[in-house]
């Protein structure tokens, strides 16, 4: 028999309704008629192939298909009270066909269980319990899909099917019920099709164009038929809707019964146990609100490439595997994080990430909220370190009196790690991911007490990994490295690497003797964080920071020298040094990433050498060569090994101070004597700069230069001192 590949255009991945209903079929024609049949979704459409042709596709749900049991009998409006529509229920269970036969029997249960109640029960949990120990088979698989009942006997509901079958005023079964009765002669002996039937299906599975659909209701599924401004019902109206597309899609729902396994793998969810679902997170879409965390959260459901057996779908959703090590995944940021490290498995190619989120007044609305693609990512490692991080502060911002910024600095950092998780070969997602963890430290020292109150800390240590993800050849990324990996330095030039320059960023722990022996903690009084002289560097003028830094160093400096001093492979090169005196770079940029990259445990594990350019450092307004008398001059320890001879160079502090005030003539002057002094003759003697280069060149002091390129300097401008036996 020859294999007949249909391409269901009526099925899509957007909206909910679509992607159910393509589910439906497959399910159906599975377990009814065809089990080798296959989907998968390609080009935006739903793919069936099967061993029927279409008129034999058709004809299946014309005059095969057996519905599955779908009743709600905890629910008012399910049809099985005194008050309740009975147009569908009833034509059901006095239908004689065939294809009613287990629904008859549902129904029969069901009735049972009610007894003679005029209304739901009081004790809905309890009614649960025994609905859930006395059916079996499909009915059992529906109920499992509606609702999930704890070891406490507590329910819980998926919020794909709201609150156990009904959302609302509106109840799905007792409208699946009434569809179903509308399509179909139910008192006839086979329950026939009715007129409007094949036509219907045909546009349900093949989008063939009709006309005369009816006005029902359809709910959070088809989020343009639910009633609104822009839906073809106005407010709070049903839609015209296809009877095939709720039926369909409710058939499809049957899928997502969440199995034990699952439930016992991750923490206890609002939406329960539903396979791929979790806790909202406000992030990773264009109109995302703090509101959209609300209690019904999200789903992510699957999209496959390679053809698959109902079967293996049924396997696929009920497992809703992921992983992240050992941690459980409860929120979609996590799971994000999964998708990028592989972390899913059984061939699925993407993600719909749909939201449960209230629109159009009090409306809940199943919104597709984008697509994520399951493909490997790099560096995800390094969002290990942060992530516990962020979520603590995420949980702080939505304690009460909570300032909103806190709320604001986790949303930002949230959106900047699942840019990471969707993009991580771009470096730019990284650094954005960067910035926004240093903007939320800086929000906790904006708030002292709060910080305090909810013992929230500085960043953890980073990985100098992260300089080699965010590597773009940028200046800004180069200097502001060179700048983090600073250290104190002894009388020998030796980095200490306890005395880091983050000190000067954060009121940081310390032991007696000054140095940082707790760097992920704050120094804490009962008000709040403890001030802390050493902290100079607000992170709002990269300009006056630098000069503020260098003071504070050469006040209370050890020796001879600068104490400053950064490891080789991070140090900045000339050509960059011209860049930022000629006022070429963005020093907005280059504070927002020297900031948290003070975090980077520089002396756990030095990276690669940052990528200096390779170009010829040309100065045509005479900066470079003022740079160059002030560098030699700001050396670590003020030592300068020039052919192989130790010039010890003093640092002095009236240098600095002049430079800062703007005399940069002054500045320059004291800076050739101390040369002279240490045995080197400056060609140059006097010079002329205004206030705001002046400045300028004071900062740049700041950024630690490559020792070739130190020597380059010497040699460039300073002559050797004239020997007494040369006289």
């Amino acid at each position: 028999m020859s294999l007949h590949i249909h391409r269901l255009d009526g099925c899509s991945p957007v909206p909910l309704a679509h992607y159910l209903k393509a589910l439906g079929i497959l399910r159906l024609v599975s377990e009814q008629k065809d089990q080798s049949a296959r989907g998968w979704w390609q080009d935006e459409k739903f793919f069936l192939a099967t061993k029927m042709n279409q008129k034999d596709l058709i004809d299946f749900f014309l005059y095969d298909y057996e519905p599955t049991p779908i009743i709600a009998p905890w629910n008012g409006g399910s049809g099985f009270y005194p008050k309740d529509k009975k147009d569908g229920i009833q034509a059901i269970a006095e239908s004689k066909a065939k294809r009613f036969y287990n629904y008859r029997a549902a129904i029969q249960t069901a009735v049972q269980l009610v007894g003679d109640r005029e209304k739901p029960p009081a004790d809905k949990n309890k009614f649960l319990i025994l609905c859930r120990n006395s059916w079996t088979g499909e009915l059992l698989k529906w109920l499992e899909a509606a609702l999930v009942i704890g070891v406490n006997g507590k329910a819980s509901y998926p919020a794909m099917l709201g609150t156990g079958g009904n959302d609302g005023r509106l109840d799905f079964t007792n409208n699946f019920m009434q569809r179903l009765a509308e399509l179909f002669l139910c008192d006839s002996p086979e329950a026939h099709p009715g007129p409007d039937c094949e036509r219907l299906c045909l546009n349900a599975c093949f989008s063939r164009t009709i006309t005369g659909l009816s006005k029902n209701a359809i709910g959070q599924f088809l989020p343009g038929m639910a009633g609104g401004v822009n839906s073809s019902t106005g407010f709070g109206g049903d839609g015209y809707i296809n009877k095939w597309d709720f039926i369909l899609m409710l058939e499809g729902c049957i899928l997502f019964s969440a199995s034990v396994s699952r439930r016992a793998s991750i923490d206890p969810l609002p939406q329960a146990a539903a396979p791929f679902a979790f806790r909202s997170t406000a992030s990773g879409y264009d109109s995302a609100a703090k509101a959209d965390e609300g209690s019904r959260g999200e789903q992510w459901l699957p999209l496959w490439k390679s053809p698959s057996t109902g079967r293996a779908v049924q396997q696929i959703i009920t497992e809703g595997r992921a992983s992240l090590g050992h941690q459980k995944i409860s929120r979609s940021v996590d799971f994000a994080r999964s998708i990028a490290r592989l972390g899913v498995n059984r061939g699925i190619a993407a993600f719909q990430r749909y939201g449960y989120i209230e629109r159009n007044g009090q409306a809940n609305l199943a919104t597709p909220l984008g697509r994520w693609q399951v493909s490997r990512q790099p560096h995800q490692n390094l969002i290990d370190r942060i992530a516990p991080w962020v979520e603590r502060l995420r949980r702080a911002s939505s304690a009460k009196n909570a300032p909103a910024s806190f709320e604001r600095a986790a949303r930002t950092c949230e959106e900047a790690i699942l840019s990471c998780c969707r993009n991580g070969h771009l470096p730019l997602s990284w650094q954005d991911l960067l910035i926004s963890l240093g903007s939320a430290e800086q929000t906790l020292l904006r708030s002292p007490a709060f910080t305090a109150r909810k013992y929230l800390r500085p960043l953890p240590g980073l990985e100098p990994a992260w300089i080699e993800a965010m590597q773009d050849m940028s200046t800004e990324l180069r200097m502001a490295t060179a700048f983090a990996a600073q250290h104190g330095c002894d009388n020998h030039g030796r980095i200490l690497w306890h005395d880091p320059v983050r000190r000067h960023l954060l009121p940081l722990m310390k032991n007696k003797k000054g140095n940082i022996n707790t760097p992920h903690r704050f120094q804490t009084a009962k008000e709040g964080l403890q001030h802390d002289a050493d902290v100079v560097f607000k992170g709002r003028n990269l300009l006056t920071d630098c000069c503020a830094v260098l003071q504070r160093r050469i006040m209370f400096r050890p020796g001879t020298g600068l104490p400053l001093a950064g490891p080789y492979a991070v140090e900045a090169g000339l050509a960059d040094i011209v860049l930022f005196l000629s006022e070429r770079v963005d020093v907005r940029r280059m504070a927002a990433l020297a900031w948290p990259l003070t975090a980077v445990q520089w002396g756990k594990e030095l990276p690669k050498a940052v990528s200096q350019p390779h170009c010829k450092h040309r100065d045509n307004s005479g900066l470079l060569d003022l740079y160059g008398l002030l560098r030699l001059t700001h050396l670590p320890a003020g030592l300068l090994k020039l052919d192989n001879t130790d010039i010890t160079i003093r640092c002095d502090p009236a240098i600095l101070q002049n430079l800062v005030t703007g005399q940069a003539g002054r500045a320059v002057a004291i800076a050739c004597r101390r040369l002279q002094s240490s045995g080197l003759r400056p060609y140059l003697q006097t010079a002329v700069a205004d206030t705001n280069q002046a400045i300028r060149l004071a900062a740049s002091l700041a950024f630690p230069l490559k020792q070739t390129d130190i020597v380059v300097l010497a040699r460039r401008l300073t002559m050797p001192a004239v020997k007494k036996e040369q006289v």
